[in-house]
């Protein structure tokens, strides 16, 4: 009887935590900063939204959790696209959003979708989908690697946050690099109205459930094999058009090192002909100095032997008109000109002497005895010992 009892206790006390397990998770419900959840109602079906953190009252109707934000990467969904050269690409890169905040646009969210997954698939990945291919469209493979990559991922994030752009096409006269054949050649444009902005055709669901595009990022792109070609040869046209404009520049540079130094080696050139002119012209002024100074010192020298001589045959003269005897008159006459030749002896004249006059300012080289009149004092002298004036 007490062993009944025993096991009796045990089954109750196991139903009853099972009791209280099935209230708890019936119940009760809790959710974490990183999320917002839908509840919706055992009973009357109400739908309500939380997002604080913590634990609330479930009262066993049904819970949906949403992320505050995520972000979806094409590569899981292969957002291949169509350019307008009809070359094809998957378009590798990530999108990031914040879902809605407010409580009503929660409700309506879950309303229509039902669950993250479908708003992800069916909502946020269409979307994408749809402005990849629509941007594509507005320029070829080419521009989409090289000159407009940058611009690709521009539209198509302004498309995901405002709409799907409207656009005009026109024809163009196109070359065909590989035939060389012309050909006509569409060109889609986005259209803008009076204000520049551009014209949005369709408005973006994103927009109309205030799911916020937080980042847009085109990484690359997966060519086709017939573009990966293109695009090879191109690279190799680009680095060779880089390598022979380094060589260009490589060479003019050594061009104008060498111009540079010719340029050196002249200047050197001049400067060492004007220096040794400018020697030489000094030197040479410095002779015409000496050679002027040896002149007007002899010159000096000159007068004062013949001022000298004049005096003592005027002495003499004196002596004569005093009556001097035939005897003593030739001695004077001699010792005259032999004092006047000793005198002359000792005067140290210069070999040649530069005499300039003219009007012309030329210059004569002459005799040093010619230029200080020396003749005449010989003459003088012979007229003084002969007894005249």
């Amino acid at each position: 009887m007490e062993k009944d009892t025993n096991v009796l206790k045990l089954i109750l006390g196991a139903v009853g935590f099972f009791v209280l397990v099935l209230l708890y998770v019936g119940c009760f419900a809790s959710n974490d900063y990183l999320n917002y959840q839908v509840k919706q109602a055992a009973f009357t079906g109400k739908m309500t939204a939380r997002s604080e953190a913590g634990m609330y009252w479930q009262g066993f109707g049904s819970i949906y959790t949403y992320p505050k934000s995520e972000d979806i990467n094409f590569k899981s969904y292969d957002m291949e696209v169509r350019f307008n050269d009809g070359s094809v690409a998957k378009v590798v890169g990530t999108v990031k959003f914040r879902m809605p905040t407010s409580k009503e646009k929660q409700i309506a969210l879950h309303r229509d979708f039902g669950s993250y997954e479908n708003v992800a698939s069916d909502l946020i990945v269409k979307n994408v989908k749809e402005v990849l291919s629509q941007t594509a469209t507005t320029m070829s493979a080419e521009e989409s690697y090289s000159t407009r990559r940058g611009e690709f991922a521009s539209i198509a994030e302004q498309q995901a946050k405002a709409g799907i752009f409207e656009t005009k096409s026109t024809e163009v006269d196109a070359l065909d690099v590989t035939s060389g054949t012309k050909f006509k050649k569409r060109i889609i444009e986005i259209a803008y109205d009076k204000d520049s902005n551009p014209i949005v055709r369709k408005q973006s669901l994103l927009k109309e459930y205030d799911i916020e595009i937080l980042q847009f990022v085109v990484n690359d792109f997966e060519y086709d094999a017939k573009i990966n070609e293109l695009i090879s040869r191109k690279k190799e046209a680009e680095q060779e058009k880089v390598v022979a404009a380094a060589n260009a520049e490589k060479a003019k540079q050594e061009a104008e090192t060498i111009k540079q130094q010719g340029i050196a080696k002249v200047a050197t050139a001049e400067a060492d002909a004007l220096a040794l002119k400018k020697t030489a012209v000094v030197e040479a002024e410095k002779k015409a100095e000496v050679a002027k100074q040896e002149a007007i010192q002899a010159e000096y020298e000159a007068k004062a032997i013949l001022s000298k001589g004049r005096a003592d045959a005027e002495a003499s003269r004196l002596k004569v008109i005093a009556g001097l005897s035939p005897l003593e008159r030739a001695n004077i006459a001699k010792e005259t000109q032999i004092e006047v030749a000793k005198a002359l002896s000792n005067v140290k004249f210069p070999n040649t002497m530069i005499v300039v006059g003219g009007g012309n300012g030329n210059s004569s080289k002459v005799d040093p005895f010619t230029a200080v009149g020396l003749q005449s004092l010989y003459e003088l002298s012979g007229k003084i010992s002969n007894g005249s004036k």
